[in-house]
């Protein structure tokens, strides 16, 4: 087994037939304006909540304390400039808190990605490149001309309530929904940690925005079409977008199930034999 720990452009071939991604990321700043997805004069004003931030908090804490784990049968669907076009898959998901993720990947009864993240590390293998990218979750890594999914920040999309652990926030109130911006404490400064946007018609989280240590965007999810189970509920779909690599992936769950007991095995990931090991931070 080779293990890489050069300085090069690190490529991560997702799915070997038919992508290659090969193109340059760029940062791009956070300036987007939010808009209301109704016009304001059709807005039925008696269904708007009006609450605080302490109780928006409140709410966020209990709904994710119905929910231990999650696992569900996916449909899969990557979208990247490279790919002119999308890349669909099936496949199978598997969370549980805190920040415990894995999910495999299935095309034509071939295996082309399996991602495991145990909350420390992460990993990403491809088989038909025998190739394992890996490394410590929630620490700057290095991105070079390539495309990137990280498993790790996919396990903390779900779990909102630990966003505000040892942080700042403050509220703000829109015609439709709410928007609460998450800071972090770094020396003297406060810095962007994390952005909430939640519906103000029923409480739902419908965006969660993470973002890096030079307040770029690190990460954005949208949430749509919640659906209630025995034990809390979930969004049928979660799109999940990388800005600096300008990479999507859209995740269906089909006939999900929650807080199952789930093993411990599930998210130990063994090396591949052979496989060469990339470490990307």
């Amino acid at each position: 087994m080779k293990h890489n720990t050069k300085h090069k452009p690190y490529r991560l071939l997702l799915f070997a037939i038919p992508l290659l991604f090969a193109g340059c990321a760029t940062h791009k700043p956070d300036i987007a304006i939010e808009k209301q997805t109704l016009p304001i004069s059709q807005v039925d004003r008696s269904k708007i909540r009006d609450l605080s931030l302490r109780q928006i908090k409140e709410h966020i804490h209990s709904e994710g304390s119905k929910i231990t784990s999650l696992k569900s049968n996916v449909d899969i669907t990557l979208i990247t400039p490279e790919t002119k076009g999308s890349f669909t898959c099936n496949g199978v998901f598997v969370l549980q808190k805190p920040e415990k993720l894995r999910v495999i990947g299935h095309k034509l009864a071939t295996t082309v990605f399996n991602m495991v993240s145990d909350g420390e590390n992460f990993w990403f293998y491809v088989p038909q490149q025998k190739t394992v990218y890996t490394g410590r979750c929630n620490t700057k890594r290095n991105v070079n001309a390539s495309a990137y999914l990280f498993p790790d920040d996919i396990a903390v999309l779900l779990d909102h309530d630990k966003l505000f652990e040892g942080r700042s926030a403050y509220l703000e109130t829109w015609p439709t929904f709410w928007r609460i911006q998450v800071f972090e404490k770094k020396g003297d400064e406060f810095v962007p940690y994390g952005r909430l946007k939640i519906s103000r018609f029923d409480n739902k989280v419908t965006e969660l925005t993470l973002f890096q240590e030079d307040s770029l965007v690190k990460v954005h999810a949208s949430f749509n079409d919640y659906v209630s189970l025995e034990g809390g509920t979930i969004p049928k779909e979660v799109q999940i977008s990388w800005p600096e690599t300008d990479s999507i992936l859209n995740i269906s769950f089909k006939n999900p199930s929650l807080n199952e007991t789930l093993k411990a095995e599930i998210f130990q990931f063994r090396e591949p034999r052979n496989a060469e090991i990339i470490r990307i931070n």
